[in-house]
């Protein structure tokens, strides 16, 4: 690995929590809650609403520079789907053909910290002029069921369907919420090791 590239890990990596930390408190008043690194989740009685934050090169190694550049992505999971989610069924900001006009600015130095006032600002606006729109649309099990343009796929439908007939599975709903960390009722949770040490 390059000795310049892996120098820039650690602080790209400080970039996207800061910008992970800001962003939840941002979406805290709209409901949502930080359930894993870069997953938000809002959770209705059938399904999730989620929002994913996603880093441009982020699977191509170490960065070589310190510019962050990030997607923002939206999809529902219907917590009775024993697949792995589908993560990628709702839109995402770098679709130019629906969000060109919004002149999303979604980059900025992590080194500088350049232009990222200006991310974050563009990084809420998303979520609240496209993204709770868009949850608004679908947020009625009816509407994922039966509208030709649900983001739902056929097995997806037909798990929700059989939530509503209340045939669902504690131990799928379970494993859902497991994927997307969010807390289970009634599950056991490991105590931090800090805590354990005082007791």
């Amino acid at each position: 690995m390059n000795v310049e590239a892996s120098s820039k890990t650690p602080i790209v990596r400080a970039g996207m929590e800061r910008i992970s930390r800001d962003f939840s408190e941002g979406l805290a008043g709209l409901g949502y809650a930080r359930t894993r690194s870069k997953f938000w989740t809002r959770r209705y009685e059938h399904h999730l609403e989620f929002i994913h934050l996603f880093r441009s090169g982020s699977s191509y190694g170490a960065p070589y520079n310190a510019s962050i550049s990030l997607r923002v992505h939206l999809g529902i999971a219907v917590l009775d789907d024993e697949r792995e989610p589908t993560w990628l069924n709702g839109p995402n900001s770098s679709d130019l053909a629906l969000f060109h006009a919004d002149r999303f600015h979604l980059r900025f130095n992590a080194a500088s910290g350049s232009t990222y006032e200006r991310c974050l600002e563009d990084l809420l606006r998303f979520a609240t002029t496209r993204a709770e729109p868009w949850f608004s649309t679908w947020r009625e099990p009816t509407a994922l069921l039966d509208e030709e343009r649900s983001p739902l796929d056929g097995e997806a439908r037909a798990a929700l369907a059989r939530a509503l007939r209340g045939e669902a599975s504690s131990e799928r709903v379970a494993l859902t919420l497991k994927r997307f960390g969010v807390p289970v009722p009634g599950a056991r949770t490991k105590r931090p090791r800090a805590a354990e040490a005082a007791s």
